[in-house]
């Protein structure tokens, strides 16, 4: 029941990255936080995301990529991927619960800004965000919406926030899981439960780019904006069941 319930958290993840190009790491792990313990839940996300990264950026196209926000996020964010599953390992099951819907909750409340304010867009604040969030997804695989908001800010175009953010959270998710890895965190059964879930993300995903790719971007901003707000209203829900 754990693997089917698992696998349905997934699916829809991936579905929703496939349509937005964001959010799979989000949504699974609002999700699996009560199914499966966060030391257990991250990896699994991170390797999926890794691999639903791949798929997004098979058609690589380089005028589709601010390569300035790019060279930001990736100078700072690799340092923080490098601190995440150290920050995670310190902290208890249930302190990572309250702080992952917590993230969850403000990154797709930032998210949902239709229009974030020019201010957020500055180098300094892309810096800390780069690093923070750097710090939240290979901790604990929250956080990447905060990162478009930060784009969107400065003026990246919506074709390439979605090549932009690919790289950005390939990369991260990539270093994320290696300093797991080499680091001995990984629990003794991961491939027994991320190969099946691996496989029906891969499944969920491509239904989900089908469709994005018949969307008009006022239809997809819609869609994300609908979702995030009933996200943000869940992590929240969340947070507080944990907290009491």
């Amino acid at each position: 029941m754990e693997l089917i319930l698992s696998g349905m958290v997934v699916a829809v993840a991936a579905l929703f990255r496939g349509v937005t190009g964001f959010g799979f790491a989000l949504l699974a792990a609002l999700g699996l936080s009560s199914l499966l313990a966060p030391a257990t839940a991250t990896p699994i996300i991170l390797i999926i995301d890794i691999v639903l990264t791949g798929l997004i950026l098979r058609d690589f196209d380089r005028d589709k990529v601010d390569w300035r926000a790019c060279t930001i996020l990736l100078s700072f964010g690799l340092f923080g991927a490098v601190l995440g599953p150290y920050v995670a390992f310190a902290l208890d099951d249930q302190t990572i619960r309250i702080a992952t819907n917590l993230a969850i909750a403000v990154a797709a409340l930032v998210a949902m800004l239709h229009h974030p304010p020019k201010w957020m867009g500055h180098f300094v604040i892309g810096a800390l965000l780069a690093c923070s969030v750097g710090i939240l997804m290979s901790g604990f695989a929250v956080g990447g919406p905060l990162v478009a908001a930060w784009l969107l800010a400065g003026g990246t175009q919506d074709v390439r926030v979605r090549n932009t953010l690919a790289i950005y959270f390939g990369s991260v998710d990539l270093l994320g899981f290696i300093t797991r890895a080499l680091s001995g965190m990984l629990p003794d059964d991961f491939i027994a439960l991320a190969l099946p879930l691996l496989v029906i993300a891969m499944i969920a995903y491509f239904p989900g780019e089908m469709i994005y790719r018949r969307m008009s971007a006022m239809v997809w901003r819609r869609v994300c904006a609908i979702s995030l707000v009933i996200i943000a209203i869940i992590g929240f829900v969340q947070t507080i069941a944990i907290s009491l």
